[in-house]
């Protein structure tokens, strides 16, 4: 497993260095968790709290996700030199790849993932208190 680390590392792609970026949605993150928090704790949560906190969960969601794109769209290229690298071995290429391509999008799931929780924390919210759905929830 060690050298599969070091193998991935031979492969060089320019990645736009999002580490302020991020460090800012971690914030608001954090800001709307504890919002969040003292919601349940003072049972404030309406239909106006509701969608006014989802809104802003969902454009740091959005926010991240835009800036995500920026690995998505280097997918192929690394998967290229990825089986250029390997074309004996395209298995490896394909694991090494997978490795790579996941390592470079970790930063971003981790608070995409954030917000989503994020968002059903505060429908369960909604929820538990009056019984139902939020307004904006479809079926």
């Amino acid at each position: 497993m060690g050298d599969t680390n070091v193998i991935c590392e031979t492969i060089h792609v320019d990645v736009p260095d999002h580490s302020d970026e991020l460090k800012k949605a971690e914030e608001l993150i954090t800001k709307l968790k504890t919002r969040l928090k003292m919601m349940g704790i003072q049972r404030s949560v309406s239909d106006e709290t509701h969608t006014k906190m989802f809104d802003e969960v969902v454009f740091v969601l959005m926010y991240v996700g835009d800036l995500s794109e920026s690995i998505f769209d280097l997918g192929d290229t690394i998967e290229e030199q990825y089986l250029k690298a390997y074309v004996h071995t395209p298995e490896l290429a394909k694991t090494l790849w997978l490795k790579h391509y996941d390592k470079l999008h970790h930063p971003y799931n981790i608070l995409k993932n954030r917000c989503y929780k994020l968002l059903e924390e505060l429908d369960a919210l909604y929820h538990k208190k009056f019984g139902k759905h939020p307004p904006n929830w479809k079926i």
